[in-house]
Order: C-alpha cells, then sequence, then structure tokens
C-alpha cells in the first residue's frame, strides 16, 4: 500500500469513528457510483435523457416532457427537490406516479441493498454504509421506468455529473447541459471551469451533447475538452434559433435564460426524432413548468391575511436564479417608485453570496420578510432569519419596511400581503424548500397541478389480500375502488376498446337521465354519510370529556350538558343510518343487484392472466432457472462468510438428478434378444 492509500486510509477511519457524532443539520450527500450501481437494475428497458447544469435543468426537463406529450410518445421523467412529497419526483406521461407503487418499488431496492451490502468495503476499505436518501430515489425511479415499459426518461442531475447518482444510467440517448455558475462549491469546486469538468462528466462516447452556448467561454471549452476526451461532439443551442421565428414571445413573456432553456430542450428533441414536429407556441401553452418556477399562486385567508390575492413564487436560490428573477419582476411586475414586497428563505451554506443576493433584490423603496423553512430529514438548514433581515434594513428607507416577528412562512405573508395592498406585487422566492412549505399552507391554490396515476394490478392484488385481513381505511377504500375501476376499464376488458380493436367505431357509452340521476343521489347521500360520522365522532369525543367530568365532580351543568349531547348523538346516527339506507337504494337502481364484500375479491390468475410463481424462502440466496424452487437454502443461524455455496455445483446436481428422474420415468423398450445368445451368455456368467 502506497503512503497516499495509507493516509487515505486513516481519513476514512477517523470519518467512520466520527459518523455517529453528526451534527442534526447534517446532510447525507454521499456523491459516487459505487453504492448506485449495485442497486439499479441491471438491463435499462428506456433510454435516457440526461440534463446537468446549475441553473434551468428542471425547466428543462419540463419542457422536454411537453414535448414527449405533444408527439404523443411515451415516456418518464425524474426532477429533485421533489415536493411536497417523495414519489412527486417521478412522472409517468405527465402524471405522478402512484405513492403505493412508488413507496413498494423503494422497498424492493432496500431489500436488495442488504443483500448485497452485507460484506463488502471501498477500495480503501471504508464502509459504504447505507444508500444516501437520493441514492434511494434515483434506484426508484430508474426501476419504475423499467416497470412501466417507457421507452424514454428525462433525467435531472442531482448535483455534479460525474459522480451524481443519475450517472448510474447506461444507456443516454442525448445529454444536455445547461448554464453554468458557481453553487455547491463545497462538492464541486471553487471555479466554474472545475465545476464544468464536473458537470461534463454526464457526457458518453458517441451521444451528442447539447450546451447552453450563453455560458462563458472558458466553460465552452473546458466542455469542449472534456467532450474530445470521451469521444463525442457538443452541439451549442445557437442552431436552434430557426425555432424562435415562429415563437410569439410577445404573448409567453419568456425571458432570456428561459429562452435559452427552450431552446435546450428543442434541439435535443430534434436530435431525438429529426422528423417530429415541434411548434413552441404549442408547448408554450400547455404551460410546461415545474412547480415553484415562476409560478403565479393564488392565496386565501389565513394565508393571506383579510383579503385573497395572487402571488408569484419562484425557487431562485442561488445568484444565476437571482439575476433572471429581478428581471423579470423589474419588466412585467414593478411599477415606477412602487414597492415589490419580498418573501425570501435560503438554505444556509459557506459559500452562497447572502449580501449579493439581498443587494440585487431589494430597492430602497421595497418590503422584505426573510424568513427560515422548517428543514426535513435530509435538508439543508435555513440560513439564520436575523442574517438577512439586518442586512435589509441597511438598503431600506425604514426599518418598518423589514418584517420582525416570527420567522416563518405562515406568520411572514400575511404581512407581505398587508404591506403590499390590493395592488403592490408579493414575491416568493428563495430555496425549493420554502416553496415546499408554502404549498402546505392552508388557504394556498396553485392553477398548475398534475394528477396522480390510478393503482395498477399490482396495486389492485396487494388491495384484495390486505381487505381479506383487516378494515381498509378511508384512503385505501377509495384507491381500492379506483383500481378495481382502473381493471375493469382498461384496454384488455373494456368493452369499448375490444369492439375498437375487432374494427368497430369508437363509441362512448351513453348513460341515460334516470342513471344519471341516480347516480347523483348515491354521491350526494354517500358524501353527507360522511359529514355524519366525522360529526358523530367529534361529539362522541366531547360527551367522553363531559362523562368524565361529571363523574369526578358532579356538578349539574355537566351533567346536563352530557344528556343534551347524547340525545343528540343519537340523532345524528340515525341521520346517518338513513342516508346510508338511501344510498344503498340508489346504488341498487344503478347496478341492478345488491353489491357483496366477497365480489370485489378476484384472484391472481383473473388479474394478472397466469398462475403465480411460487417464490422461495427469504433465506434462499440462488433460485433456479425453472419453477422457482431454491437450490440452496442459506440457514437463518449462518452467516455468509461462513456458509460457502457453490452455486455451479449446486444447479449441476440439479441438473442431474434431473436427468436420472427422466430416464427412470421414460417408459423401457422391448428388445429383440436371440436365445442362443442369451443361453451362451448365462453359461459364461455361472463359469
Amino acid at each position: 500500500m502506497s503512503s497516499a492509500q495509507e493516509i487515505q486510509f486513516a481519513i476514512n477511519r477517523i470519518y467512520r469513528a466520527l459518523a455517529n457524532k453528526r451534527k442534526p443539520g447534517y446532510r447525507d450527500i454521499r456523491l459516487g457510483l459505487d453504492r448506485i450501481n449495485r442497486v439499479v437494475p441491471d438491463n435499462q428497458e428506456w433510454k435516457g435523457v440526461h440534463v446537468a447544469g446549475t441553473n434551468g435543468k428542471g425547466s428543462i426537463c419540463a419542457f422536454l416532457a411537453g414535448l414527449f406529450k405533444l408527439a404523443g410518445l411515451s415516456y418518464g421523467s425524474f426532477t429533485s427537490p421533489a415536493f411536497p412529497e417523495r414519489h412527486n419526483g417521478v412522472t409517468i406521461n405527465g402524471l405522478y406516479v402512484n405513492p403505493r407503487m412508488y413507496e413498494m418499488e423503494m422497498r424492493h431496492v432496500e431489500a436488495k441493498w442488504e443483500r448485497i451490502a452485507t460484506n463488502w468495503r471501498f477500495q480503501h476499505g471504508e464502509d459504504p454504509e447505507g444508500l444516501s436518501p437520493f441514492e434511494l430515489e434515483t434506484a426508484t425511479a430508474f426501476r419504475i421506468f423499467n416497470k412501466m415499459h417507457v421507452p424514454y426518461g428525462i433525467v435531472e442531475v442531482g448535483m455534479g455529473g460525474a459522480t451524481d447518482a443519475t450517472n448510474a444510467m447506461k444507456e443516454k440517448a442525448v445529454t444536455v447541459i445547461s448554464k453554468i455558475g458557481l453553487d455547491h462549491q463545497e462538492f464541486l469546486g471553487n471555479t466554474i471551469e472545475n465545476i464544468a469538468k464536473v458537470k461534463g462528466g454526464i457526457m458518453q462516447r458517441n451521444v451528442p451533447c447539447i450546451v447552453d452556448h450563453t455560458n462563458p467561454p472558458s466553460v465552452i471549452h473546458a466542455l469542449r475538452e472534456h467532450a474530445r476526451q470521451v469521444g463525442t461532439d457538443i452541439i451549442l443551442t445557437w442552431k436552434a434559433e430557426p425555432f424562435l421565428m415562429t415563437l410569439d414571445n410577445s404573448k409567453w413573456k419568456l425571458e432570456s435564460y428561459q429562452v435559452q432553456n427552450l431552446l435546450c430542450a428543442a434541439l435535443a428533441f430534434r436530435h431525438l426524432f429529426p422528423l417530429k414536429e415541434i411548434d413552441l407556441n404549442k408547448l408554450m401553452a400547455t404551460k410546461p413548468f415545474l412547480p415553484g418556477r415562476m409560478e403565479t399562486v393564488q392565496i386565501y385567508p389565513p394565508a393571506s391575511g383579510l383579503e385573497s390575492r395572487s402571488i408569484l413564487v419562484d425557487g431562485a436560490h442561488n445568484m444565476l436564479g437571482i439575476e433572471g428573477l429581478v428581471s423579470h419582476v423589474d419588466k412585467h411586475m414593478r411599477k415606477p417608485d412602487q414597492p415589490v414586497t419580498w418573501v425570501m428563505g435560503m438554505s444556509s451554506s459557506k459559500h452562497k453570496p447572502f449580501h449579493r443576493i439581498i443587494d440585487k433584490v431589494v430597492k430602497p423603496q421595497d418590503n422584505l420578510a426573510f424568513v427560515e423553512f422548517t428543514p426535513g430529514t435530509n435538508d439543508p438548514q435555513p440560513a439564520p432569519a436575523n442574517y438577512g433581515a439586518d442586512h435589509a434594513k441597511t438598503i431600506v428607507k425604514t426599518p418598518e419596511q423589514v418584517y420582525n416577528g416570527e420567522p416563518t412562512v405562515a406568520n411572514a405573508l400575511p404581512w407581505a400581503c398587508e404591506k403590499a395592498g390590493q395592488d403592490g406585487p408579493v414575491v416568493v422566492t428563495g430555496s425549493l424548500y420554502l416553496i415546499r412549505e408554502l404549498f402546505g399552507l392552508e388557504g394556498v391554490r396553485r392553477a398548475r397541478q398534475l394528477g396522480t396515476r390510478r393503482p395498477g394490478r399490482a396495486q389492485l392484488y396487494r388491495y384484495i389480500k390486505l381487505a381479506q385481513e383487516r378494515n381498509l381505511t378511508n384512503e385505501e377504500a377509495r384507491e381500492f375502488k379506483q383500481a378495481r375501476r382502473h381493471f375493469h376499464l382498461s384496454p384488455l376488458r373494456s368493452k369499448v376498446f375490444l369492439n375498437v380493436r375487432d374494427g368497430g367505431s369508437p363509441q362512448s357509452p351513453e348513460v341515460s337521465a334516470e342513471t344519471s340521476e341516480q347516480q347523483r343521489k348515491a354521491a350526494y347521500h354517500k358524501k353527507q354519510e360522511e359529514r355524519y360520522k366525522k360529526t358523530i365522532v367529534a361529539i362522541q369525543n366531547d360527551l367522553n370529556q363531559l362523562t368524565a367530568t361529571a363523574g369526578s365532580g358532579g356538578a349539574e351543568e355537566p351533567v346536563e350538558a352530557v344528556g343534551n349531547l347524547a340525545a343528540r348523538l343519537e340523532d345524528l346516527k340515525s341521520q346517518a343510518s338513513m342516508h346510508r339506507k338511501e344510498y344503498e337504494v340508489a346504488m341498487f337502481n344503478i347496478r341492478g343487484y345488491t353489491a357483496m364484500a366477497h365480489k370485489k375479491y378476484m384472484g391472481y390468475r383473473r388479474i394478472f392472466g397466469r398462475s403465480k410463481k411460487r417464490k422461495a424462502s427469504p433465506g434462499s440466496p440462488f433460485l433456479s432457472s425453472s419453477g422457482g424452487r431454491p437450490i440452496a437454502v442459506r440457514k437463518s443461524t449462518v452467516t455468509w462468510n461462513e456458509q460457502k455455496v457453490d452455486e455451479a455445483a449446486a444447479l449441476a446436481e440439479q441438473r442431474g438428478t434431473s436427468k436420472r428422474r427422466k430416464r427412470a420415468s421414460a417408459p423401457k423398450e422391448a428388445k429383440n434378444v436371440d436365445p442362443f445368445a442369451a443361453k451362451l451368455a448365462s453359461a459364461r456368467r455361472n463359469q
């Protein structure tokens, strides 16, 4: 071992010793492909569109997704950070992946990691620990792409490029690098040229790389040199400028950086599909933007204070993003000598130029609320609110223009709306984690929201098994109903699709006026029953509380209140029962029969069209190629090192046993034997 390796080995030992002493704000960011390469699927059934860059990579992914959708092409998309939930980072054909499917695929990734990571180390001996959260999300997204059989996957780099978990992608169709600037210097390097080399690590041999031509010449030179070493070419986006001739930017009001992102997406799509039409006006009409990127949001009381209004939300979290946002606000929202009210929250970083960002945003007449977000398990810590507020006071005219209340977006937003008045613009910007918290507030209504895919066959089978074991929750019952409906309306079973397949014309099923009325009644009584049940639960809790008070104190008022609530509770129960009966009558008129719970349950063969394969026990490390029987069973009390299982020998033994059984079971053919030869042979044996 060389001296450098010995030093690295010693450093890794120190890191392992300090692993359990990490601060609460520690973020589990571990770059490198050693772990992720062991859990991503061995066969990548889709071609990747890999997008890297400091700013704009998420928007490029959204534009590409819109182009795929307009062209009628199937695709999957993986962007980060995902909010409000982890599964919202993965979309299939414009719909969020089903959350239950996401959880199942994530458990598969975790189980695979536990199987393979039992006894291996990195080159210098350090423990790989578990998968980082982003590695887990990336491997889950790749599994979902395989499971949904999408031909293309649009993937946004998390951080950097060369050592980012998304670079475990085995097959790429095209790569894209957007505008590059200084960000995450503690991980990527302190110069823009070094960062460019790291981001250029997504390039692959003979795979074209689209590069934003507005990058500095030094960045383009570094990317071109790296492309030459890899064995590919970079294509600058100025070649896509003819697409802009048909773009009506007076209608869409795109900023220059948004136009560059659009060119990156259009040029990448052109290299993928040279014969497909690209209409940027149709694309912009679909509003292909990610959540929290130049998004106009309606807010209502209590989030807005006393009156409802609209605000602009943009997750500009570095200098490049802030410059683009300020340019947009100055052109389209700011009035001469009128204030803009800002609500800002940033993640803490020793390399982020907070003073320069605030100087760029705040004008002397503006109002500013610098707030903190609530970090999640692996989120960065927020920048202290007083840090931004103190600096803003040196810019504005009076201290009253700076918010000094509790530094949360929930408390600062009503203050901002009051300061701005009915006509003044309000802008919420900063970390995407702040935007996630904003979208979770009561009274915030987004105009752009994607739907979620319905549960598929695997979820249907899961809910059937679950319903046979226990009562389903309201959410589970709703998804169980969706899964059954999706199963019966699928192209393999729907009468409409089958009629078209057999040469008929597509016909929408006609619903009579009488049936529509019965459906309306059923929906009304179902909703009323649910409302009554919620009220019953609330009153029952009050009744239990009053009963306990009356039993301990013996006062007359609680005793009387108990009697009144008990009588009211019985009335509500009778009303809920009445609505239930009316609902069942309406559903009987629609169906023509009374629904029975056991008819909702279907077997594995009916759902999947095949018998369920027999699975080996969880302790079996090796499975036979046919039949699903375990070749060698691993005992739970024996470790992997102690139990040396020769897979090749086990396979050979099984095949030999199978051949012997086959020969033994085969009918024996009758042989023509010469009697004289048989007697001669018998005489020789007796000698």
